[in-house]
């Protein structure tokens, strides 16, 4: 039997789900696409996987991962075939293919003061929610806790209403998500049934993997295209 060791390697890159607790403090989870389940999984999980062959780190944290799965993805059809296949291929495209894997999360009893300067520092509309167990229980979004801003100021500022109020007191508790797996069509359904731009993407165990919106959407297909996007 072949040597996996003599397949070539493949390097994927690795995200950082950051939840903030509040008073200044945040636990990261790292993240990384396994290249033989196509499913996201934590990065500790990988580091008992025979098919690992490092993991690069840099300052900020762990930066991607070098493997060598057994199944091989298949080479990519040559660009003037995409007109054809383009149909097919969005309808067999997973989310998880196109979404943002870098999200950042707040704990529940994150205030709203801190909320307020995390959506001016990481300039975001809108953060997920998780319980103690790491599983989404909610959104807050801007609008939920900022005023718009008026002519004497450019930067919107937090309605005096909120101030004190916890994200679980402030969270929408019926998020829109869609499951890991699901179609890229599939979700495009959801978003439009919800009038929304984007939507939560989550593992079967409730938790957080990812962020799919419509442009990225729209630049997945303008690329497919070969449009230089």
């Amino acid at each position: 039997m072949k040597d996996l060791r003599e397949t070539d390697g493949i390097s994927s890159p690795i995200h950082r789900v950051s939840t903030g607790l509040g008073e200044g403090e945040e636990e990261v989870r790292w993240t990384v696409k396994c290249p033989t389940s196509h499913h996201v999984v934590d990065l500790e999980t990988c580091e008992g996987c025979p098919h690992l062959e490092r993991i690069e780190r840099g300052a900020a944290g762990p930066e991607s991962l070098h493997c060598h799965p057994q199944v091989q993805p298949p080479a990519p059809p040559p660009s003037k075939a995409y007109d054809q296949l383009l149909p097919p291929l969005l309808e067999h495209t997973r989310v998880d293919e196109l979404m943002t894997q870098d999200v950042y999360c707040v704990d529940e009893e994150v205030l709203a003061e801190e909320l307020a300067e995390l959506f001016a520092t990481h300039k975001v509309s809108g953060v997920p929610v998780l319980d103690e167990d790491e599983r989404l229980v909610g959104v807050v979004s801007r609008a939920d806790l900022l005023r718009p801003s008026d002519g004497e100021e450019d930067t919107p500022r937090l309605h005096p209403e909120r101030a004190g109020a916890t994200a679980s007191e402030l969270m929408n508790a019926s998020p829109v998500v869609v499951r890991e797996g699901t179609t890229v069509p599939q979700a495009a359904a959801v978003m439009a049934a919800a009038r929304v731009h984007r939507v939560l993407v989550v593992s079967a165990e409730g938790k957080v993997v990812g962020v799919l919106s419509a442009m990225d959407v729209v630049r997945w297909v303008a690329r497919k295209a070969c449009y230089a996007v």
